[in-house]
């Protein structure tokens, strides 16, 4: 009865142990379970601000690089452009690049004479002259009245026939009270050492040309 007795002890010990052990292992799988979820869900959310922050910076960059009144390409835009540029003028892989300078002529009267708003409508206009004849190249607004285009490809090989037909337009709106650009162009030579040299040349070229069309205006 005694042996009987200790086997039924030892039978309910191990039982008890038993179960105590398979609460502990389930307690310990639930607690493992919960942490994974837990983790897979900071992961999630941590994957979700990333995609939200990028798509953040991506909005702040458009509308940084982006001149707010015209559309085309902002200053800092601009300047990026720039670097790039001088960039591969120094690597020696730059080549069938032109640089258009342009002034909007008349603003000041525009604006004195009608008010802001209709000064930027101005502007608008004269850049969307701008934009239509060199349609295929990047516009840049780097001041209030004053554009600089970046010739390449088929606007290259056709940028005299397009300055001469901006400028006819231009001279054209003198007479109906139009949008009156002034512009110069300057080509890339393998001597420039810089964007802005050649920037320089097609700058002095547009105060040239804004200088004729004062007399005509």
């Amino acid at each position: 009865l005694l042996i009987v007795r200790s086997w039924v002890l030892i039978g309910v010990t191990g039982l008890v142990l038993l179960v105590y052990f398979g609460a502990i292992i389930f307690r310990t799988r639930k607690d493992s379970e919960v942490q994974l979820e837990e983790e897979r869900r900071n992961t999630r959310v941590a994957g979700e601000r990333a995609q939200r922050s990028e798509r953040e910076l991506g909005q702040v960059r458009k509308i940084a690089y982006m001149d707010t009144l015209t559309g085309v390409g902002s200053n800092l835009a601009y300047a990026e452009e720039e670097i790039a540029i001088d960039e591969a003028i120094r690597a020696g892989s730059m080549s069938d690049l032109a640089v258009v300078v342009c002034d909007v002529n008349g603003l000041k009267h525009v604006n004195d004479t009608y008010g802001h708003a209709a000064g930027d409508e101005y502007i608008r206009a004269a850049c969307k002259l701008i934009c239509d004849m060199f349609a295929h190249s990047n516009v840049y607004r780097i001041g209030g009245d004053e554009f600089v285009v970046i010739v390449r490809g088929d606007d290259f090989e056709h940028r005299n026939e397009l300055l001469a037909e901006l400028d006819r337009r231009s001279v054209e709106n003198i007479t109906q009270d139009g949008a009156v650009v002034s512009a110069g162009m300057a080509d890339f030579v393998p001597s420039d050492e810089q964007l802005h040299v050649v920037v320089r040349r097609a700058d002095e070229r547009m105060y040239a040309r804004k200088a004729e069309l004062k007399v005509l205006g």
